[in-house]
Order: C-alpha cells, then sequence, then structure tokens
C-alpha cells in the first residue's frame, strides 16, 4: 500500500498553488472542477508526493492560525504533513524574509514547523 494523495482546502486556489511551486518545487498536473461536489482543485506533484488542492464553492474558514506549535499539535483529526528538503536552513531563511507563517525555529538542526497560507501545519524536515 501506498499513499495516493494528501487534500488540503484553500481559500485561493492559485495562491496555494504558487506557494507549493515557490517553496517546495511541486509542479502542477492538472486542474480541475467537480460541480456535484462544488469544487474547484488543481493536482500537485513532486517526486511521489500528491498534493490536490480544493476551493470548495463554500469554504468553512478557521480564522485562527497557531501561534506555537503545541497550540498547533492540539488539532484533532490530520494534524500536519511532513515534507523532506535538501536545504532545511535555505528554506526556512527564504520563508522567513518572505513574511511566510512559521511556527517555529529550525530545532536540533533536524526541522522546523510552519503553515502554508491557509494555516495547514507543515512540518519541513532536512532530508
Amino acid at each position: 500500500m501506498d499513499l495516493a494523495h494528501i487534500a488540503i482546502s484553500t481559500a485561493d486556489l492559485d495562491g496555494a498553488v504558487k506557494w507549493y511551486k515557490q517553496f517546495f518545487g511541486f509542479a502542477e498536473i492538472k486542474r480541475f472542477e467537480k460541480q456535484e461536489f462544488e469544487i474547484k482543485g488543481a493536482l500537485l506533484s513532486n517526486g511521489s508526493i500528491t498534493i490536490e488542492l480544493l476551493l470548495p464553492y463554500k469554504l468553512d474558514k478557521n480564522p485562527t492560525r497557531p501561534s506555537t506549535l503545541a497550540e498547533a499539535l492540539r488539532a484533532q483529526g490530520l494534524n500536519h504533513i511532513s515534507l523532506n528538503v535538501d536545504d532545511l536552513k535555505d528554506l526556512f531563511l527564504r520563508m522567513r524574509d518572505n513574511g511566510e507563517c512559521l511556527i517555529t525555529e529550525i530545532v536540533s538542526g533536524r526541522f522546523f514547523f510552519c503553515c502554508d497560507p491557509d494555516g495547514t501545519l507543515i512540518e519541513i524536515r532536512q532530508k
């Protein structure tokens, strides 16, 4: 068995696609709309990882972003995704300089946590 994809709802499909391309090198595979499910979406791929970004016609927004890792880890259900990168420090600095939502500093030289533009918690790990 292997993981088919991870789906993330977004308030801004174009912005989310751009963000995952810019920071993680994902390529957009296709766009789609499923009227019967009231969504538009995009499939992104980077090697064996596929992310499905979904823009619901009516989005139930979660207005709060976590400010600490402890607060973020309290969420019930799918809690976070983890991505391995080649250069952890470079990515951290680029995200910091771009004003992205960083939840932690680099921990033990091995990982940090951030949020995507919609608040999805992401653990970034050094390969």
